[in-house]
């Protein structure tokens, strides 16, 4: 059913004809519907065209005292039914209209959808329970949201941080009557408790909790304004303190609660029930957490903790560090894979111009190693679906000490060459790279000049040849060093990355060459593998190529990836990325990727695309 009153009305007179109602999004598919009520058995399917029997018996197998089986998204997997008994829904409901003073002359009001456990529990059996009157927005106006607030009188409403970020772009007036808003669902981020804060004052009470134990474990106290500032605004904000009855536990990080309001367990999945809640009753969250002022901050899922060759990386203490180096809006960190690290750092933009994340990267401690604008997901209540935006991204690091040898014998090339009259921006870039390594020279390091590694003896012919005048031998070894390179280290890690990217986004290809663009999938995936900017520290490679290329003279280079990923947006295209190439500290470039929507399939009527 839609969300509205008409739903409100049946999930009531089920909880009090003690049935078993199992509430469904509006949109779930018809085929969907059908394969819910056969696993639970259903007895009969309410729609907005009122009540159908589906056949099966009246009488139901399901344990005793149950009220709710929740389905949740299915983000991180197969779909699993959270049994919900009377005594865990009462006793949760109870404890929370308590907190937020629910009472027939306390108004509360949510725009959230009852088929989700926050405002089915909190909101209305709350106020069922109580005798508080409750107003009830169907769809999400946050003017119109306000208004009914304030014309019902309301003293708490509900709300999630997607829609809060809704109402501040909006910014009505704030309800006369109200005292605070409950947020919950979501983690709120700091940048979002600063607007709130700014236009609205300390007003907000974030709170935390799970289908399976009810939504509500944790509230957080009402604070003023100075608190606010201080655990809001100054830190990662705060998920509260445990309800009454309701126990704490921190094993090895991973959030551990102990709760009367429990479910009964997954619907006919004894396996997955066992492996949540262990047998003296503490349900394993999967989120992981800390105490700050005997107040619990969450720090992101367990299975989403950026394993970072060794080092432990938080998604939510990554994205708190970009906002602190000024990343602002909607964004999220999120793992890569990394042959040599295991995991990286990737980052999920949304609206944030180029130059915004150029800045981020060029500036922040944790510099993510892919990037990608657009494609962000989250689920209805806003959680970022960071395995799912991952999926997207790959990224690949070389050896460090090996990248610095060739870079030494490329800075003691380019001091040679500046000595001998050569001209090129980059061989002076290459030079001063030798500042850090006195003495360098071509003999410097293991196998340079032995033909272990063809780069090294590119760099050599052209220290030899930079002056010879243009002829067809000399062309032709250009030529023969040229395609020497190109599927050589490094640059054939380029390509290989590039086949990596078209892959991740669905395309199978063969390596694609170093500088050259990839059209994919009839033009739907663009991909062009790339050296790092021009202006940067020294490459060892751009003075090499711009010789074998026939240009040993000055020139402007070819734009940076910020310049390009610019312009792809600029030229329309939904999802740009760049997956960037690193060898310990140095930028080697990368790849760079924008992606269109795929046409759809043909309509067989109408011969539209979808």
């Amino acid at each position: 059913m839609p969300n509205g009153r008409g739903l409100a009305d049946v999930l009531l007179a089920c909880f009090d004809l003690r049935l078993v109602a199992v509430p469904l999004h509006p949109r779930t598919t018809g085929r969907a519907v059908a394969a819910i009520a056969e696993r639970v058995s259903a007895a009969a399917l309410v729609d907005a065209d009122g009540l159908h029997r589906t056949g099966l018996p009246d009488v139901h197998a399901a344990p005793d005292d149950l009220a709710f089986i929740m389905f949740t998204s299915g983000s991180t997997g197969p779909q699993k039914g959270v049994m919900l008994s009377r005594r865990a829904v009462l006793g949760n409901a109870t404890r929370t209209a308590a907190l937020h003073g629910l009472a027939p002359d306390r108004p509360h009001g949510t725009c959230l959808p009852l088929y989700h456990c926050n405002a089915l529990v909190m909101s209305l059996l709350g106020t069922h329970l109580t005798g508080t009157p409750l107003t009830q927005q169907a769809a999400f106006d946050p003017a119109g949201y306000f208004a009914a607030l304030d014309a019902a009188g309301a003293r708490t409403a509900s709300i999630v941080p997607a829609l809060l970020s809704d109402l501040l772009e909006e910014g009505p007036d704030w309800p006369e009557s109200l005292e605070y808003l409950i947020t919950a669902a979501a983690p709120l981020t700091t940048d979002l408790a600063r607007r709130f804060h700014r236009r609205y004052g300390p007003r907000l009470r974030q709170g935390y909790g799970l289908t399976e134990a009810v939504n509500f474990s944790f509230t957080m106290p009402r604070l003023d304004d100075a608190e606010f500032r201080e655990q809001y605004l100054a830190h990662v904000p705060p998920v509260g303190a445990p309800l009454p009855d309701t126990e704490l536990r921190l094993e090895s990080g991973e959030v551990w609660i102990r709760t009367p309001d429990l479910m009964t367990g997954y619907w006919q999945d004894s396996r997955t029930t066992a492996a949540t809640v262990t047998e003296d009753g503490w349900l394993r969250t999967g989120d992981l957490g800390e105490l700050r002022d005997g107040l619990l901050v969450l720090r992101g899922r367990a299975g989403e903790r950026i394993n970072r060759g060794g080092e432990k990386h938080y998604p939510l203490d990554i994205e708190h560090g970009w906002r602190r180096a000024g990343l602002s809006g909607r964004f999220a960190a999120v793992p890569v894979d990394e042959p040599s690290l295991g995991q990286d750092i990737g980052l999920i933009a949304t609206e944030q111009p180029v130059s915004a994340v150029r800045e981020l990267y060029e500036r922040a401690p944790l510099r993510p190693a892919a990037v990608q604008f657009g494609g962000f997901l989250a689920t209805s209540t806003g959680k970022p679906q960071r395995k799912a935006m991952s999926r997207a991204l790959t990224t690949r690091r070389l050896t460090s000490a090996r990248y610095e040898r060739l870079l030494r014998h490329a800075a003691s090339t380019a001091r040679d060459l500046l000595r001998s009259g050569a001209r090129h921006h980059g061989l002076r870039a290459l030079a001063a790279q030798a500042e850090g390594h006195p003495g360098a020279g071509p003999g410097a390091g293991p196998g340079v000049g032995t033909g272990e590694d063809a780069v090294l003896d590119a760099l050599d012919f052209m220290r030899k040849h930079w002056h010879d005048e243009e002829g067809a031998e000399l062309s032709r070894a250009k030529a023969h060093w040229h395609t020497t390179l190109l599927t050589g280290w490094p640059l054939a890690e380029h390509a290989e990355l590039a086949a990596e990217v078209a892959a991740c986004h669905g395309h199978e290809t063969p390596p694609v060459p170093f500088g050259s663009e990839a059209r994919l999938g009839g033009g739907t995936l663009l991909v062009l593998p790339h050296g790092p900017a021009a202006d940067g520290p020294g490459w060892p490679l751009g003075p090499l190529l711009a010789f074998l290329n026939g240009s040993a003279e000055e020139e402007d280079g070819e734009p940076d990836r910020w310049t390009r990923l610019t312009r792809l947006r600029d030229r329309g295209f939904p999802t740009t990325g760049c997956s960037v190439l690193r060898a310990g500290r140095h930028d080697l470039g990368g790849v760079l990727w924008a992606r269109q929507p795929d046409p759809g399939p043909i309509d067989e009527h109408t011969g539209a695309t979808g």
